[in-house]
C-alpha cells in the first residue's frame, strides 16, 4: 500500500502545467513558427489529433529545430504516450545536448513511464549543467525515493532544508522515507516539523494517517485522514487511504463510498479502480468488480494485477472464454509469475482441457518447486485424465508442502 501511495504522490507531483519551450537552434521559418503556435492553441483547446498534426508538420518542415520536438513531446505527455514523448525528447537533446531544461523535462516523463533509473540519470545530468538549481535537487529526491535510495534522498533533503527550500515539503518527503523504512519515530518527528511550519498541511495529516495505518491503529488513522480531507476536500489520495482504513475496520460501505469519491476527483488513478474492484468482489458484486478491473487495465495495460483479477472474476462468472483470453495475456506479459500460470491451469481445467492445464501447472512448478497449490491442481488434472500414478505423486508432494486441501484429495483418489 505504501509503495502505491508513493507512486501516486510522485505522479501527482509531476503533473505540472506545461511550460513554454525556450531553446532552439537557428532561426526556424515563419511557417514553422505559425504551425507551432497553431499546435499550442489546439493543445490548450484539447483538440489533440489536430495539435499532433500541426507539430508533426512543423518537424517535417525543419527537423533540426528542437522546440518542435519539445512541443510534440508535451502533447504526447498529455496523452500518456510516454515512450513517444521520450523519443521526441531524445531528438531534442541530440539537437541541444547542453540544455538542462530538456534533461529536466525528459526526467519527468521517465518518472511517469516508471523508468526511475533513467529519470535519475537525466536529473543528475541537469544538475551537472546547473548545480545551483535547488528545484532540480528537489526533483532528484523524488527519484531517489522511487528507486529506494533513501540515504541519498535524505542527504539531498538535508541540503534543501539548509537552504530553506520548501522546508515543509522536504520534511514531508523525509517523513515518507522514514515511513517506508519503518522508522516510525523519525517519521512522526518529520511530520511534526512539517505541521509546525504549516498546521494546515493536508499532506502531513495524510502521512500521519498512513503512519497510524501501518501500525494497525485504524480508527486513529481514519481521524487523521478526516483532517486531511477537511483541509483539502479534493485530496483524492486521502480518500483512497481512508478507504483502506475503513476496509480494515470491516466497513465496506464507507470504504467504497470513499473510493467513489476518490475516482470522482481523479479518474486516472488505476490503483483506485483496482482497490474498488477488490472490495466489490468481497461483497459479492462480481459484475461491478469486473467493470472496475477493466477500467484499471484500460488505464494501464501493463497493470497485470488488474488483468489477473479480471480473469479470476470472469472465471467466477462462468465466462471461461474471456477468462482464458486474460490468462493468455497475463502469462505472456509476466511469464515468470507462478500464480499466473496456476490461474491459467485452473481455467483450462474448467474447460476440461486437462493436458493444457497440466502444462500450465508444470510451468508454475518450474518457477517454484515449493508451490503446493500447483502440485495439488496438477494432481487433480492428472486424476481427471485417468493418470493415477502422477496424480498421487503430485498430491503427496502437495501434502508434504502442507497444502491442506490436498489431504482429502489424496485420500479420495489414492486411498491414503
Amino acid at each position: 500500500m505504501t509503495n502505491n501511495y508513493l507512486l501516486l504522490v510522485l505522479t501527482l507531483l509531476t503533473l505540472n502545467s506545461f511550460s513554454q519551450v525556450v531553446n532552439s537552434i537557428g532561426g526556424p521559418q515563419v511557417e514553422v513558427r505559425r504551425l507551432l503556435e497553431e499546435g499550442d492553441l489546439l493543445l490548450r483547446r484539447g483538440i489533440y489529433e489536430e495539435a499532433e498534426f500541426a507539430y508533426s508538420n512543423a518537424i517535417d518542415m525543419d527537423n533540426n529545430f528542437a522546440d518542435s520536438y519539445m512541443k510534440r513531446a508535451t502533447l504526447f505527455r498529455v496523452l500518456s504516450r510516454y515512450q513517444e514523448s521520450i523519443r521526441d525528447y531524445n531528438r531534442a537533446i541530440a539537437l541541444n545536448p547542453y540544455s538542462e531544461y530538456i534533461y529536466d523535462k525528459r526526467s519527468k516523463i521517465k518518472m511517469l513511464a516508471m523508468d526511475y533509473k533513467g529519470a535519475l540519470d537525466d536529473m543528475n545530468k541537469a544538475i551537472s549543467l546547473q548545480p545551483e538549481n535547488l528545484k532540480f535537487i528537489d526533483l532528484r529526491v523524488e527519484e531517489f525515493i522511487a528507486i529506494g535510495a533513501y540515504k541519498e534522498a535524505l542527504s539531498d533533503i538535508d541540503t534543501l532544508i539548509k537552504y530553506n527550500y520548501r522546508k515543509e515539503n522536504e520534511f514531508e518527503k523525509a517523513a515518507l522515507i522514514y515511513l517506508l523504512k519503518n522508522d516510525f519515530n523519525s517519521c512522526l518527528s518529520n511530520i511534526d516539523s512539517a505541521l509546525n511550519i504549516n498546521p494546515n498541511s493536508s499532506i502531513a495529516y495524510d502521512l500521519m494517517g498512513l503512519l497510524e495505518l501501518k501500525q494497525k491503529k485504524y480508527n486513529t488513522a481514519i481521524r487523521a485522514f478526516d483532517k486531511a480531507i477537511e483541509i483539502n476536500p479534493d485530496f483524492a489520495i486521502a480518500y483512497y487511504n481512508r478507504a483502506i482504513a475503513y476496509r480494515y475496520t470491516g466497513n465496506s460501505k464507507k470504504a467504497i463510498d470513499d473510493l467513489n469519491k476518490s475516482i470522482d476527483i481523479n479518474q486516472n488513478l488505476k490503483n483506485i479502480y483496482f482497490k474498488r474492484a477488490l472490495m466489490k468482489k468481497e461483497i459479492g458484486d462480481l459484475e461491478g468488480a469486473l467493470l472496475d478491473y477493466k477500467r484499471a487495465y484500460i488505464k494501464d495495460t501493463s497493470f497485470t494485477d488488474a488483468l489477473y483479477n479480471r480473469a479470476f472474476t470472469y472465471k467466477f462468472l462462468g465466462d471461461y472464454s474471456n477468462a482464458m483470453r486474460d490468462a493468455e495475456l497475463i502469462v505472456k506479459e509476466q511469464p515468470n509469475t507462478k500464480e499466473y500460470w496456476n490461474l491459467k491451469g485452473n481455467i483450462h481445467s474448467l474447460f476440461g482441457d486437462y493436458q493444457q492445464a497440466i502444462e500450465s501447472y508444470s510451468e508454475a512448478i518450474q518457477i517454484d518447486y515449493e508451490y503446493g497449490a500447483a502440485f495439488y491442481n496438477r494432481g487433480l488434472a492428472h486424476a481427471m485424465s485417468q493418470n493415477p500414478i502422477p496424480a498421487c505423486k503430485d498430491l503427496q508432494r502437495s501434502v508434504a508442502l502442507e497444502f491442506t486441501k490436498a489431504e482429502l484429495a489424496l485420500s479420495n483418489f489414492c486411498g491414503r
